[in-house]
């Protein structure tokens, strides 16, 4: 009985020095705490992120400063999220600005190797917009699944699907259903520079609607633990469709 419990306890990770302490606890395969890039999905350490994005569409905008703190949990397998967003908006007419949906997201890598691993995220936004230029009017919930595939220590292609859905909101609140397939690819191109690029298609199963984007960035650290990026975003689909015609997103990143 007592061999065939360890067994189970081995099997679960749950004993033993070469489980690295199970789904929840350290793993040799995780990433080093020297990459203070922020540029590896699976590298779940405190980082701090303070950027803005503005996109735009035909005569329309959005500008939105964001404020980002994730925290490491559980040995570094598991990470909370949250984002504070301020907006700047002219959808509904008039340029209007205020909070935006704040976000809350939950991040956990349940299998790293030598090569990669899967980051499984919950991600959601809340209701607390105080204008209805930079808000959906609802809340949203999104379970998300990013495979990370290194070919090198320096390079890295992170394929990720997700799906969105909208609960609650009042009567007038935007409805949000769609999924969401892409890939992502980072270039450390010296261990202080790095090049990526993005690249997703938007199904809208609410809206009918099919329509995409490609995104670029370049990042440098300023210090140690300090970075800075930037890049743009094209849209991609048919005018009636399409989210966005471009943007350009700027920001500052620490990782302690």
């Amino acid at each position: 009985m007592r061999s065939s419990l360890a067994s189970l306890l081995l099997v679960l990770g749950l004993a033993g020095p070469a489980s690295a302490q199970g789904l929840f606890g350290a793993s040799p395969y995780q990433p080093p705490t020297s990459d203070k890039t922020g540029t590896d999905p699976l590298n779940l350490q405190q980082q701090v992120d303070v950027r803005n994005v503005y996109a735009t569409l035909e005569d329309f905008y959005v500008d939105t400063t964001s404020y980002r703190h994730a925290v490491p949990l559980m040995a570094r397998r598991l990470r909370v999220v949250g984002t504070v967003p301020i907006g700047f908006s002219n959808l509904t007419g008039l340029t209007e600005g205020g909070l935006s949906d704040i976000g809350a997201d939950v991040e956990w890598t349940p299998w790293l190797t030598r090569r990669g691993g899967l980051l499984v995220a919950f991600r959601t936004t809340w209701d607390t917009a105080t204008s209805d230029a930079v808000g959906l009017g609802t809340n949203t919930l999104a379970p998300t699944a990013q495979f990370v595939f290194r070919f090198s220590p320096r390079a890295l292609v992170a394929p990720f699907v997700s799906y969105r859905k909208s609960v609650g909101g009042d009567q007038y609140a935007f409805e949000v259903e769609d999924t969401t397939a892409g890939a992502s690819i980072v270039w450390r191109t010296t261990e202080r520079t790095w090049v990526s690029g993005r690249a997703r298609y938007v199904i809208d199963s609410r809206y009918d609607r099919r329509y995409g984007d490609l995104s670029g960035e370049v990042g440098w650290m300023l210090l140690d633990r300090v970075s800075t990026y930037a890049g743009p975003t094209f849209g991609l689909g048919s005018d009636e469709d399409r989210g966005q015609d471009w943007g350009v997103t700027f920001g500052f990143r620490i990782v302690p």
